[in-house]
């Protein structure tokens, strides 16, 4: 039993065996199969077949060595690449006979890689050859479209050739070139160089297509010469001489110059024309157009400064007079307004350069209207003038405006500093009045001081204001520093007079203390402060901190109940008010 399995077992491996062997050599004879069944169809391309038509065709020139090449490369094929194929295969075949996989393997992958480039090779060669033999028929068909080409252009010259003037011989020699070409592409074709007639052909197509180009773009050059051009050179002329006569002067361009060198550029522009040479006869023709629109701008640049310098020239004369008298009365209005006031801005000094730059601008006015009247300035040059001439009066005007303005304002600057002192005297006798009415025992030396000093300052300002001729910036000054000590003052008096007030009120408040030695002690010494020393806010102090130790918050009750009755005084109501 056990020798049973044995042999069964041994038979299972070699039907295995005997399958993997078949699977290897029938996979490996289809890949052969499939390589021979490519090298039986390379080997159909006709290369054989077309390289022995072209050689009956008796090539000669380029077209023949290219042939010969190719036929090289065929016979390379042939020779060597092909044999390397089939001995590949054999090879293959023989080993997968003797069951040698690995190297049947190696030999059928060698086979397949030149197969491949074989196949490109003959490919290559195959599609050469053919654009060989399609090349006579192409030239054939290329050489009727391009003769049917020039015998339209040559038509058209016969048609036309007014409208070509002297371009009509250079394009008549450009066309006999090409009827050199067109014979030597039949001779080249007759001895059988069909790729060099191919370049002769492709040579001749570019000619024609230049040529095209050429005769659709002469005639409009010669009538845009003629037409639009020489038109517009006749009236540039006749509207120069037309402004001549009516007395225009050009400055700095030359007019007739200018025209004379139109002229010039379009005799080159007909010249290149007439050589057919179209680009270089273009940009002539650009460079008199700019020149023409140049000069055409000129003139009318001109005829509107004309109409410029009639619409302002009587106004800038009207303008000049009246700054003129202005600046007069400004020196007139210093002189009177500096009797009474100095002038510390140098207005006397200002006003006199203002005459000196009008007196020179009016002089070169009436110098270049001489000028303009004599026909010896351009309008544009008079424009230029008078628009310079009439900035500067504007300036000059507006200065004195503001001049005459500040003038004017210092009667009103002194009729605001004399009101000024006034208020101040009126404010310095109130709080004199308003001490007084408090029977006060005195003031502090302090006070007294800075009341001195204001009064003495407000006396100062009005003994100058007083003067014959005043400073009016330094009174202002002075005002302004018044201003200052006057509110300075104010607070004072009404520190002194809420001290004092508040000190009685603390010292009633007090009485119903009066028992607490402390509170007579500082009473005591608060109306010392009060009475001799004069210095009322210490006064409060010590009756405020004395209160608020036997009574916290006495002081402030006691000076709400102060702002309320000085308020209450302060208020009067008018008749017919509850």
């Amino acid at each position: 039993m056990d020798l049973f399995y044995w042999l069964a077992g041994i038979f299972v491996v070699i039907l295995v065996g005997y399958g993997v062997v078949y699977y290897l050599n029938r996979k490996q004879a289809n890949r052969i199969k499939e390589i021979d069944e490519r090298k039986h169809k390379m080997m159909a391309i006709p290369v054989a077949d077309n390289l022995y038509t072209l050689k009956n065709l008796n090539l000669t020139g380029q077209t023949k060595r290219t042939y010969e090449s190719w036929q090289a490369t065929w016979q390379t094929i042939t020779r060597f690449q092909y044999p390397e194929i089939e001995a590949a295969l054999v090879s293959a075949e023989q080993s997968i006979q003797q069951f040698n996989f690995i190297k049947a393997k190696q030999a059928i992958e060698n086979a397949e890689n030149l197969i491949s480039e074989t196949e490109t090779s003959v490919g290559k060669v195959n599609k050469a050859l053919e654009k060989l033999l399609e090349s006579a028929q192409e030239n054939r068909k290329e050489l009727e479209e391009n003769q049917e080409r020039y015998n339209k252009i040559r038509k058209q010259l016969l048609a036309h050739s007014f409208t070509f003037g002297p371009a009509v011989e250079t394009l008549e020699k450009n066309l006999n070139y090409m009827e050199l070409d067109f014979t030597k592409f039949n001779s080249l074709t007759n001895e059988g160089d069909h790729m060099e007639a191919k370049e002769v052909l492709e040579r001749i197509s570019q000619d024609l297509t230049l040529m095209e180009s050429v005769i659709e773009t002469i005639p409009e050059l010669n009538r845009q010469i003629k037409e639009e051009y020489e038109e517009q050179i006749s009236d540039l002329r006749e509207g120069y001489q037309r402004l001549i006569s009516e007395h225009y002067v050009f400055d700095n361009v030359d007019v007739l110059e200018e025209i004379s060198e139109i002229e010039a550029i379009l005799v080159e522009a007909k010249s290149s024309i007439g050589l057919a040479d179209v680009e270089e006869a273009q940009k002539k023709m650009s460079k008199a157009e700019r020149i023409i629109e140049n000069t055409y701008a000129v003139m009318e640049n001109e005829m509107e400064a004309k109409d410029f310098v009639d619409r302002h020239q009587t106004n800038l004369s009207r303008k000049m007079d009246h700054v003129l008298q202005s600046n007069r009365y400004v020196l007139l209005e210093i002189d009177r307004v500096s009797q009474n006031f100095f002038l510390n801005h140098n207005e006397l000094t200002r006003a006199q350069e203002f005459e000196d730059q009008l007196m020179a601008e009016n002089e070169a006015l009436r110098y270049h209207d001489k000028l303009l009247a004599e026909h010896e300035v351009s309008y544009s040059a008079t424009k230029a003038r008078y628009e310079k001439m009439t900035q500067k009066l504007t300036e000059i005007d507006k200065e004195q405006s503001e001049l005459v303005a500040k003038l004017s304002n210092l009667k009103n600057r002194e009729k605001e500093a004399e009101d000024a002192v006034d208020l101040f005297e009126m404010d310095m006798r109130n709080m004199k009045r308003t001490l007084e009415k408090q029977h006060l025992p005195g003031l502090a030396h302090e006070y007294l001081d800075l009341f001195f000093a204001v009064s003495k300052r407000v006396e100062e300002i009005s003994a100058k204001l007083n003067r014959v001729k005043i400073d009016i910036e330094e009174i202002e000054k002075l005002v302004a520093m018044c201003e200052e000590d006057i509110q300075l003052l104010d607070k004072r008096t009404e520190e002194i007079l809420d001290n004092a007030n508040m000190t009685e009120y603390l010292i009633q408040y007090a009485n119903r203390h009066r028992d607490n030695q402390a509170i007579v002690a500082a009473a005591r010494e608060a109306l010392d402060l009060f009475q001799t020393a004069y210095d009322y806010e210490s006064a409060a102090s010590i009756m405020k901190n004395a209160l608020n130790k036997v009574d916290p918050g006495a002081s402030k009750r006691v000076e709400e109940s102060y702002l309320e009755d000085k308020n209450r005084r302060s208020f009067t109501p008018r008749k017919g008010t509850k």
